[in-house]
């Protein structure tokens, strides 16, 4: 029994100190957990959540709650809280704050790989980053980490110091070398920070004097390479860089690859370039398109455009058709009146004898001419209305058929043209290649550039072909689409196809974000692209000359009124057949008459 007491007291006075330092390291645990959770609720104190609005979210990624107590930093007052870990279906969300946790390079670099292809990831965003590693003290190699995803706008890295963590951020020391030359330096200890110690004060930096490099094509009328007039996102470029002291270099990429031959899909190899971070952003006719969510960040609108079905104009028709297609139902309407009233007259008595129902009718041409008429024709308004309808309707015709003869002789009348969609059923679609949405049409003809399908439409005027091209592309290429006289040979329906909105790509998360989209809303209030469009579309305008001295608005020959002289002549014959017969009438009735 001595022999077991002895040996419990030994192990109790081995264990005891084992047991006070096992105590000490937990409380020191929790000390360090406390700290850390206070550390980093102090810097979501410090942010104003006014002025994002109402929809302010901090998402929490990969966080160890045995680091860091959430239920603490719930208490923030402003901010919505979602934890998420490092990959997630994209939500509705605003990401403006992150607060992350790893435990070690990998972890994170694997994070962001993965959270770039969100919809809404926000390299702009405060990002608070909690380093859980004694082994992490690399501020370079974390540094070039995050320049890799774009991340140098708000950032504080806690690294762990022993009991304590440090917080790193970055500083611009030498603003006009741009954000990639900011490296990550100590700023404060964590209790310093809580304690509310003077921290020093860091320099945001400047992009003056910076480089960038923009992949771009050769789109008119966005890009020209082939002369020294500017397009119109090359025109903005230019502006944008003599404001904001920026040198930005245009970077044509090719259409060809190395064995010559064309490559196809340039639109998806560019944007690539820009999500794969080659080049700063991408320009040269792009639009926005919301179904494309990768590591790539679009500008405000530079110009507002559409998408419109083009069609080649119909040939002219003959003057003849054009005015029967035109009036036949006024013509047709204009003669039942005409007759209506005719008959009418018989009945009311415009004339003495209610009998010569023939000689009513055609003594009307030549009333002012038969002056004894007045005398025999009885008075009363009911003949004075009937008669001047009659009259008037009688001299309305020629002069309306004269009038629009003249018409469709100075303003050629075209054959049927579809004036909406919907009547383009039986049509069959040509369209670019590079256009993406191709592919939602059926039984479509691919026709190489933009020009080549307008091209083919215009050459087309028999056949039934449309193409779909933008507003700015179409009005820009008019001059090449007009005929020897500058008539254009092909037009748009009213109703577009759809809307589209010209931007300029950027990698997600890039410092000339903000600066151009102010400089955009700038431009746009004083009407700079659209003076320069108007200037480059008018001065290919003045380049179309007429090649033929002829006008394509040929006059009326005596032969084309032919069967109108037949018509006149067949009347004329009538009138004086019906004359003949009733004079040898009247006379029959006469000699009867004396005979009894």
């Amino acid at each position: 029994m001595k022999v077991q007491n002895l040996f419990k007291e030994a192990l109790l006075i081995i264990m005891f100190p084992i047991l006070i330092r096992s105590s000490i390291f937990i409380r020191t645990d929790e000390d360090t957990v406390r700290d850390l959770t206070s550390c980093v609720k102090k810097i979501l104190e410090s942010i104003d959540y006014n002025k994002y609005g109402n929809y302010m979210d901090v998402t929490f990624m990969n966080i160890n709650t045995n680091v860091i107590k959430l239920s603490e930093l719930y208490k923030v007052r402003g901010p919505r809280f979602i934890s998420r870990r490092f990959h997630w279906n994209p939500d509705n969300i605003s990401n403006m704050v992150y607060v992350i946790t790893s435990q070690d390079y990998n972890e994170l670099e694997r994070g962001f790989c993965k959270v770039t292809s969100d919809l809404y990831w926000n390299p702009t965003a405060t990002f608070i980053i909690v380093m859980d590693s004694n082994k992490i003290t690399d501020l370079h190699y974390l540094t070039k980490l995050l320049h890799r995803y774009n991340i140098f706008h708000r950032v504080s890295v806690l690294l762990r110091s022993h009991n304590d963590y440090t917080i790193n951020r970055y500083n611009f020391s030498t603003p006009g070398l741009c954000y990639h030359l900011g490296h990550l330096m100590f700023w404060a200890k964590c209790s310093d920070f809580i304690a509310n110690k003077t921290s020093p004060i860091l320099s945001r930096g400047s992009i003056r004097n910076c480089r960038f490099t923009f992949v771009t094509r050769n789109m008119w009328p966005f890009t020209n390479f082939d002369s020294k007039t500017e397009g119109i996102e090359q025109n903005f470029i230019t502006l944008f860089k003599k404001q904001f002291g920026v040198k930005i270099r245009l970077q044509e990429f090719n259409k060809v690859n190395r064995f010559g031959s064309a490559m196809d899909n340039l639109t998806i190899i560019m944007k690539e370039k820009v999500v794969k971070d080659e080049v700063e952003g991408a320009v040269g006719g792009y639009s926005i398109d919301e179904l494309y969510f990768g590591n790539i960040s679009f500008t405000y609108p530079i110009m507002i455009d559409h998408m419109y079905y083009i069609l080649a104009h119909a040939s002219f028709v003959d003057q003849w058709y054009a005015v029967l297609s035109q009036s036949t139902s006024t013509y047709i309407i204009l003669f039942l009146i005409f007759v209506t009233f005719c008959v009418s007259a018989t009945f009311l008595s415009i004339f003495q004898s209610r009998s010569d129902v023939s000689l009513n009718v055609l003594i009307v041409f030549g009333y002012f001419l038969n002056r004894t008429a007045i005398r025999r024709t009885p008075t009363g308004w009911p003949q004075a209305i009937i008669f001047s309808t009659l009259l008037f309707t009688a001299l309305i015709i020629p002069y309306a058929i004269q009038a629009n003869l003249f018409s469709v002789t100075t303003q050629p009348v075209r054959g049927y043209e579809p004036k909406e969609p919907e009547e383009l059923t039986d049509y069959a679609p040509v369209l670019y290649s590079e256009w993406q949405r191709r592919i939602d049409f059926q039984n479509y003809t691919d026709c190489g550039t933009r020009l080549e399908c307008l091209f083919t439409v215009r050459d087309s005027p028999t056949k039934t072909l449309y193409t779909i091209m933008s507003f700015l592309h179409y009005w820009f290429y008019l001059p090449q689409l007009t005929d020897g006289h500058c008539n254009v040979a092909t037009y748009a329906l009213r109703e577009p196809y759809l809307t589209v909105f010209s931007t300029i790509y950027l990698r997600r998360g890039s410092v000339l974000m903000r600066p151009m989209n102010m400089f955009i809303m700038r431009a746009g209030a004083t009407g700079i692209m659209e003076k320069h469009f108007a200037d480059i579309c008018y001065r290919d305008r003045l380049k179309c000359r007429v090649n033929r001295r002829e006008s394509p608005y040929n006059p009326l020959s005596t032969t084309d009124f032919f069967y109108v002289f037949m018509l006149l002549i067949f009347g004329y014959c009538l009138s004086t057949l019906v004359f003949i017969f009733e004079v040898w009438v009247r006379n029959r009735n006469n000699n009867n008459h004396h005979h009894k």
